[in-house]
């Protein structure tokens, strides 16, 4: 007879609200997902030979801790490319297994029990697990009233003696909203005051609208780099969320201590999937661009239609989520989003899969095409009509 297993940490880790509510839209044939949180298209085709002729050339061999040194020099190039930033392709990029992996690689180095940890919220649950694994104390802020942007005040009045890590996620899921320069350098100053650490994830920078170029980094704003981790990778900018490529940037320093996390816990990412990513960074980068206005007339196709009707919304400006407002319904995202699954088959992700303080809230992707866009827009408005009517 085995003991029980007595592990309070993991037994405070629940499995996502997203993967839960997957499971019972897999039961339900013939639902429209808007659940997806990956683009629907395939790897760009470079990128995709890139990774074959690794193979055929027996490129399948660990790679250093740190990753690929032609991926980690590319990754570099992009950086200073984009936003002027110089990291050093040998001291301060470690290749990850997608962003999650560089997520939990981060909080592990930075975070020690009991040590205070700000997430804008709603957000990623992922952020969510990996502080509970870190042991550290999560200090969600509702940024619901403020465009769901975390403001000035907001993060001052967070702040404690135990605060060390601020987390920062624009483009945001679940809502699609973004931050300025301004907005940032704002942030910034009060990060500087306080002596704290940033990790900004930027899995979306690339996927902006309105004219706008790609995503500011906070990491850019001077005083802020050697106290900023950024997280990226090419998951979402070049439809490879199955080859688990991502990366961190950031101080020697960091590194230096990041590395040893990252070696005990995945060794490094499939050599393959590195040498593809440096295609995907380079000669396949336009496809990126391609998709970015292809997923803006998506958003405005389906904004269109929630407009049509009347209902409440945050317009998103990066990313590939709207996220609606369910409050004048009298329900919570949950049961909302079970009453659109069994009754009109179509899925949503409920909002409080992102913490408490989406619960108001549902999250439609439009990273699908344009024609189930349309379909799952008439079916939500089936569903609207027949939950206004109930309510008169």
């Amino acid at each position: 007879m085995v003991k029980a297993l007595n592990n309070n940490v993991t037994k405070n880790l629940q499995r996502t609200g997203i993967r839960r509510f997957n499971e019972l839209v897999a039961k339900v044939p013939g639902a429209i997902k808007l659940t997806v949180g990956e683009i629907d298209l395939p790897t760009p085709t470079n990128t995709k030979l890139r990774g074959i002729n690794a193979i055929t050339e027996n490129v399948t061999k660990y790679t250093p801790n740190a990753g690929d040194l032609e991926l980690r020099t590319t990754i570099s190039e992009y950086l200073a490319a984009h936003y002027h930033l110089n990291y050093s392709a040998k001291d301060e990029i470690i290749v990850t297994v997608g962003g999650s992996e560089a997520i939990d690689t981060s909080f592990r180095t930075i975070l020690e029990p009991e040590d205070e940890i700000i997430i804008p919220a709603p957000c990623f649950p992922g952020y969510l697990g990996s502080g509970i694994l870190s042991q550290s104390k999560i200090v969600l802020v509702d940024t619901s009233s403020s465009g769901f942007k975390l403001t000035p005040e907001q993060l001052e009045n967070s702040i404690t003696d135990a605060t060390k890590l601020v987390v920062l996620n624009y483009p945001n899921n679940p809502t699609g909203s973004i931050l300025t320069t301004e907005e940032l350098e704002a942030l910034a100053k009060i990060i500087i005051k306080h002596d704290l650490y940033v990790l900004t994830d930027e899995m979306y920078a690339t996927l902006v609208y309105d004219g706008i170029d790609i995503a500011p980094s906070i990491a850019a704003i001077d005083g802020m780099k050697e106290r900023t981790i950024i997280v990226n990778g090419v998951s979402k900018s070049s439809s490879m969320t199955g080859w688990r490529v991502g990366y961190i940037a950031t101080s020697a320093a960091i590194v230096e201590q990041a590395l040893k996390v990252h070696q005990y816990a995945v060794a490094s990412p499939a050599s393959m999937a590195q040498k593809a990513a440096i295609t995907a960074l380079t000669t396949d980068f336009p496809e990126t661009q391609k998709m970015s206005a292809l997923f803006e007339h998506r958003r405005d196709v389906l904004v269109s239609y929630l407009s049509r009707l009347d209902l409440k919304f945050n317009r998103p400006v990066g990313a590939f989520y709207c996220f609606l407002d369910i409050s004048e319904f009298g329900m919570d995202s949950w049961s909302f989003a079970e009453k659109m699954l069994y009754d009109y088959k179509l899925a949503v992700v409920p909002g409080n899969s992102f913490s408490e303080y989406g619960d108001n809230y549902v999250r439609l992707s439009f990273a699908v095409d344009e024609k189930i866009i349309v379909e799952a827009m008439k079916r939500l408005t089936a569903g609207v009509t027949e939950l206004r009517k109930r309510n008169v």
